[in-house]
């Protein structure tokens, strides 16, 4: 069966249709040697940024993480209650706790925009009934952007499955035929850039 698609639309998601937002911010950003989540840019960290991206467009809010006492925003805290299995841990702990359809986001795409957020809001509300997973596709890959996705709350015995099975890449927990997806080209790519290396400060600050 072959994987839904549907063509970008700028078609506004209606009030109702509102998430439930989820930030993750619980890695270790050891392969970046610095807590990602203080990084400044344009007068905001990138927690900051993400919490207004997803708060204009969800509510509630939350913040994913594994030490509280390291989130400096007014916000409410889902602590990953998994073993340190990187993002499906803390999507796993919140839909356990929420049981809700979530609007995930990472922590450290400093470049994303609103727009990004509500299209994809808007792709939701088409996706066939069977799909518990709407995403971004990179038209040029074929790569999905497994943390600016929506989660349906049918979605966690997928998860809980790869954990059991210490399987832990969510483009893999998720089947194609369960995804759907809304592509983006070359012009897009940028956006979607996240802070993984020293090097990539230099785009950050540039």
């Amino acid at each position: 069966m072959k994987t839904s698609h549907t063509a970008i639309s700028n078609r506004q998601p209606s009030a109702a249709s509102y998430l439930t937002g989820l930030i993750l911010a619980g890695g270790e950003s050891s392969r970046l040697g610095r807590d990602k989540t203080v990084l400044v840019h344009e007068g905001q960290t990138l927690l900051e940024r993400s919490s207004g991206l997803l708060s204009r467009r969800c509510a509630p809010v939350f913040i994913s993480c594994r030490h509280p006492q390291t989130i400096h925003l007014d916000m409410p805290i889902i602590v990953d209650q998994t073993p340190r299995v990187g993002p499906v841990g803390g999507i796993v702990t919140a839909l356990r706790q929420l049981k809700r359809p979530l609007f995930v986001l990472a922590c450290d795409q400093p470049f994303l925009r609103d727009s990004f957020i509500t299209r994809l809001m808007a792709a939701r509300e088409e996706r066939p009934g069977h799909c518990v997973m709407t995403t971004w596709l990179q038209q040029r890959t074929g790569f999905i952007e497994a943390l600016v996705a929506i989660y349906e709350p049918a979605v966690l015995p997928l998860l809980e499955d790869g954990l059991a099975r210490h399987e832990y890449k969510l483009s893999r927990l998720v089947p194609e035929r369960l995804r759907h997806h809304l592509p983006y080209g070359e012009e897009d790519e940028p956006f979607f850039f996240n802070i993984n290396f020293p090097e990539d400060l230099k785009r950050l600050s540039g």
